[in-house]
């Protein structure tokens, strides 16, 4: 079996060999002299070498175990949010995916850690982040959500049902979301309305306040919600007198 060297173990040996071809040779004594010192120096960064060696395996090791302890949990939080948001999408006829999105430098890894030899060492956290894809369509393939591939309502909707797929998961006194329908077309705004009516309308769940400006006609309403209309102005009556104001509607219509 042939014995694998370094390349420093090469040009040791190869040092040695000639300073006997030096010795045999005649060579003077100061020469031979410096070349055993260029020998002993060679023979010293060789151990450092080695050492440092040691050393950058001892550190891959820290770092793969002390990666392991954060990034499970973090790609698990993720799943939990693709799940929440997946099912939304699924419920307007819609796909979507939320993934952990990961950065690196493209340096292969050369350590001999157990199951990270080989593999692309993605440590540039700083890019890490959070990749939503969507697709509105069921003839399309998923595709990132930005300013390009989607419309302006598409990800005013993408946008709102992946924040609710956020506060499905965070425990809270209340939620509150103001102005959410700002920007929509009417189909968009009935479909959000529709799934956070649905999501917040359940026995035992928080308090969800929405606040906004207006609301289209004929939207889902549900047993448990509150309407609840301010007026606030300068020129405001005295006094409201809700029972005419619907009678009227109801005669108008």
């Amino acid at each position: 079996m042939v014995e694998v060297q370094t390349e420093m173990e090469i040009e040791l040996a190869t040092c040695c060999q000639c300073l006997s071809m030096a010795a045999a040779s005649g060579m003077s004594s100061a020469v031979i002299a410096m070349f055993a010192e260029c020998q002993k120096h060679l023979a010293t960064m060789v151990a450092q070498a080695q050492q440092l060696d040691a050393e950058l395996i001892c550190m891959q090791c820290h770092k793969h175990q002390a990666r392991v302890q954060w990034e499970q949990p973090l790609s698990d939080i993720v799943v939990r949010i693709s799940n929440k948001f997946h099912a939304m999408f699924d419920h307007i006829d819609c796909l979507g995916k939320v993934s952990l999105r990961k950065a690196g430098d493209g340096i292969i890894s050369s350590s001999s850690v157990e199951g990270e030899e080989g593999c692309v060492d993605d440590k540039d956290y700083d890019n890490w982040g959070i990749e939503i894809r969507v697709a509105f369509h069921c003839n399309k393939a998923l595709q990132v959500l930005d300013n390009y591939h989607q419309l302006g309502g598409e990800r005013a909707v993408s946008t709102i049902l992946y924040l609710q797929a956020l506060q499905l998961l965070i425990v809270a006194p209340f939620r509150i979301v103001d102005e959410i329908n700002q920007g929509m077309n009417k189909r968009s705004e009935r479909l959000v309305h529709s799934l956070i009516v649905d999501s917040a309308c359940q026995q035992g769940l928080l308090q969800y306040f929405l606040i906004t400006l207006k609301l289209l006609p004929d939207l889902d309403y549900h047993l448990l919600m509150k309407v609840l209309c301010i007026f606030n102005g300068e020129w405001q009556p005295e006094s409201f007198n809700f029972g005419k104001y619907i009678s009227n509607a109801h005669r108008s219509a």
